[in-house]
């Protein structure tokens, strides 16, 4: 999620949703919009460049349209558009999920495990997170990484927590690499 240009958009858009509509609302509706338009036919059309401005400018309102989104989202894609800058489309969405998540007092993490979380760890780890954040509600997403090897990653808002084994055991061949001593666990 880099760049100030998406950010500044995403904040035009939360001051402008706040006033009119509901920031969440106006959130699920940006996240159909990138699903939208990040659809490989619809891309080559809109970023072909033997297409002209005006026909890339139409088809882009046809599908704010079918959408059916608020009017100022529709503004907001028309105006990326007639900009050529609907790539950045999705950084928009990121910062402006991040605005109305830090608005509500929420906090997103995504845990990554070598196997499929058991309900009882994935609330001991939300659970974690939320303490981690001192935020009152943490939206969790799992995702299954069987080079892990054991133990999990929690990424909240991009800072990592990496109990995994696989960075344990990395960390333990750089160590031995380097000649610094090993100190057998348990030991002091």
């Amino acid at each position: 999620m880099t760049g100030s240009l998406p950010k500044r958009y995403a904040r035009a858009l939360f001051q402008i949703a706040r006033e009119t509509d509901t920031p969440e609302g106006v959130a699920d509706e940006l996240s159909r919009a990138v699903a939208a338009f990040e659809e490989p036919r619809l891309q080559l059309l809109l970023l072909s460049p033997s297409i002209e401005k005006r026909e890339r400018l139409g088809i882009t309102r046809d599908v704010v349209r079918v959408l059916g989104v608020s009017e100022v989202l529709g503004n907001l894609i028309s105006l990326l558009a007639e900009r050529d800058r609907l790539a950045i489309l999705p950084d928009v969405a990121r910062w402006y999920e991040q605005l109305v998540d830090d608005a509500l007092g929420r906090a997103r993490v995504t845990i990554r495990s070598p196997a499929p979380l058991r309900g009882a760890e994935k609330t001991e780890l939300v659970e974690l997170a939320r303490r981690l954040t001192g935020r009152g509600e943490v939206i969790a997403s799992t995702e299954v990484d069987p080079e892990l090897l054991g133990g999990v990653v929690l990424d909240i808002g991009g800072t990592i927590y990496d109990g995994s084994m696989k960075t344990q055991l990395e960390r333990l061949s750089k160590e031995m690499a380097e000649g610094a001593p090993v100190t057998p666990a348990g030991e002091s």
